[in-house]
């Protein structure tokens, strides 16, 4: 969820560039080629008419004009990711500890959250210009800010549509539970991006029911 693990490898990516050389939307344009490419290289897609329609209805529910495209990946990490190009990428994992829409409508705007407040491009730029007062040591302090500002972005997004913005509270202590195998410095405890909800969890069954029947068909 996240400025997640995998954004990290951009880092590494980046020294295969010729930074100081491009232009913000070149820069942008090759990032994105590269770690899609990546991405798609490293794990499968499960095809689901269903899966893609339901993510982009969600996406038209909350206004989510950048989201072009998803699709659900077979992986062990739980995840997803989002592309300048408009294109969302969830984990079969990650959807395994969904349990309604308002949770997969939050992580939906978060990812959204990524480009609208344009995050990949300027921690891109420090990269490519630290400068004396921002070395590349304190990159994972601004991805951790970068998962607060897309929580706060997210959360209003929910609000402005009467959505439970604090269901995402429980999916996001599920996804603690699973911290010890998969460790991440930009990931933040639950209690910490966002308050304890009053209302208890919502489970609704038509949606997980319908989430198992594709899951029940991957590997992971």
């Amino acid at each position: 969820m996240a400025t997640k693990t995998y954004f990290l490898n951009f880092i590494l990516i980046c020294s295969s560039f010729q930074l100081f050389a491009q232009s913000d939307k070149q820069l942008l344009s090759d990032w994105t080629k590269k770690n899609e490419l990546f991405l798609l290289k490293n794990n499968d897609i499960i095809e689901s008419s269903w899966f893609q329609e339901a993510c982009l209805d969600l996406a038209k529910q909350l206004e989510l004009t950048q989201i072009k495209q998803c699709q659900l990946l077979d992986s062990t990490s739980i995840n997803a990711f989002v592309f300048n190009n408009g294109h969302v990428y969830f984990t079969n994992s990650m959807m395994r500890l969904i349990n309604n829409k308002y949770q997969w409508a939050s992580i939906l705007a978060h990812e959204t959250a990524h480009l609208v407040l344009q995050h990949y491009l300027k921690t891109l730029k420090k990269v490519k210009k630290p400068g004396f007062f921002f070395p590349k040591r304190k990159i994972n302090k601004r991805l951790k800010q970068n998962e607060l500002e897309a929580d706060e972005w997210a959360k209003n997004k929910l609000l402005e549509f009467k959505m439970d913005a604090n269901q995402i509270y429980y999916f996001l202590k599920r996804v603690e539970s699973n911290r010890s195998k998969q460790k991440s410095g930009t990931h933040l405890k639950a209690s910490k991006r966002i308050q304890v909800p009053k209302k208890e969890e919502l489970i609704d069954e038509p949606l997980i029911n319908s989430l198992k029947r594709i899951l029940l068909l991957t590997s992971n």
